[in-house]
């Protein structure tokens, strides 16, 4: 009877530790909503053969496409090139069929509640002008400043014809439209808080908490989103990162590797590829940074004080990992 009393009583203390540290991250009732409605350029640079908006007409024009210059006249007859391009033509075809008016509507919802929850946990984080764009099948997701646009192309499904020859097996399971969503905000947050802001040294170990405070705030910002689409893989993979924490920990403790400053070593990490050449080939690739999420998530869990935005603003990485006590 005693040794049940004590069990329920430990029972008791563990939910109520853990009632009281997710409830910092509830919303209350009154805040505010954003409301974020897409601007389709895509639609308007292959209806009209232009993009009204010269701020993001030089962003498309000069850093998506990179054909040079506003205005120039070469820039403007690879444009025409590009535009009448017979494989362009029909992947705007196909885009104006997947991200129609109804997955547009989702989109909107989804981001909408993903940016209410952004800007209440950090204080003073702009809503930027969200929009779409066909890329030419370049950089998925384009930030720059009060501007976040999707690149329709890069998420028209994994079984799409046209990615067989332009893509590796490995990226094709991020490039659906249900996935589309995490990577926007995931973009965000990593423009807003930046390596070269945040990392004041390029230990491995600072990049493993850097990107473990990306995945922690990004799963606080989209807590419905299967975390597989938040940590860029698939849900098996999500299942060995689970089951193979331990090895990994031990693994770069084996190497001796968490101090080291080596670019190389670095890339191997956290580089994108098929799998983390430093475990097994059944790994997926960055695999390290789900060590690097449970230790910022334990240590959130021992410093309930401690704000989103006080963990993203803290560049101490040795800090976080000698108060988390992560010992998996």
């Amino acid at each position: 009877m005693t040794r049940h009393f004590r069990f329920c009583c430990f029972l008791a203390i563990v939910l109520l530790l853990t009632s009281c540290t997710e409830k910092r991250y509830r919303l209350p009732l009154s805040v505010r909503r954003q409301e974020v409605k897409v601007v389709r350029y895509d639609k308007e640079f292959f209806e009209t053969g232009s993009i009204d908006d010269r701020t993001f007409r030089r962003i498309y024009e000069e850093n998506i496409l990179q054909v040079g210059s506003v205005d120039d006249e070469q820039s403007q007859a690879f444009l025409r090139i590009f535009r009448n391009d017979s494989d362009m033509c029909n992947v705007y075809r196909d885009c104006q069929e997947i991200f129609d008016a109804e997955y547009q509507k989702k989109f909107e919802k989804q981001i909408s509640k993903a940016f209410t929850r952004l800007c209440f946990f950090v204080e003073d984080m702009p809503l930027p002008q969200v929009s779409f764009h066909i890329s030419g099948f370049s950089q998925s997701v384009v930030s720059a400043p009060s501007n976040l646009s999707l690149a329709l192309d890069k998420f028209l499904g994994s079984d799409y014809p046209m990615y067989e020859d332009l893509f590796y097996d490995y990226q094709l399971p991020r490039m659906s439209p249900q996935r589309m969503a995490a990577d926007a905000m995931n973009g965000w947050i990593r423009s807003e808080f930046s390596e070269d802001g945040l990392l004041t040294s390029q230990r491995v170990l600072d990049y493993l908490v850097y990107e473990g405070k990306i995945l922690f705030l990004l799963h606080k910002v989209m807590p419905k989103e299967p975390f597989e689409h938040l940590a860029g893989w698939t849900y098996d993979q999500l299942q060995w990162c689970m089951s193979n924490e331990v090895n990994m920990w031990e693994r770069v403790n084996a190497y001796e590797q968490l101090y080291m400053t080596d670019h190389l070593i670095r890339q191997k990490y956290f580089g994108e590829q098929p799998s983390t050449v430093y475990f097994t080939e059944d790994s997926p690739g960055r695999a390290i940074i789900w060590v690097g999420y449970q230790m910022v998530a334990r240590y959130m869990s021992a410093h309930p004080q401690v704000s989103l935005l006080q963990l993203m603003m803290e560049s101490d990485s040795d800090t976080i990992l000698t108060e988390s006590g992560y010992h998996p």
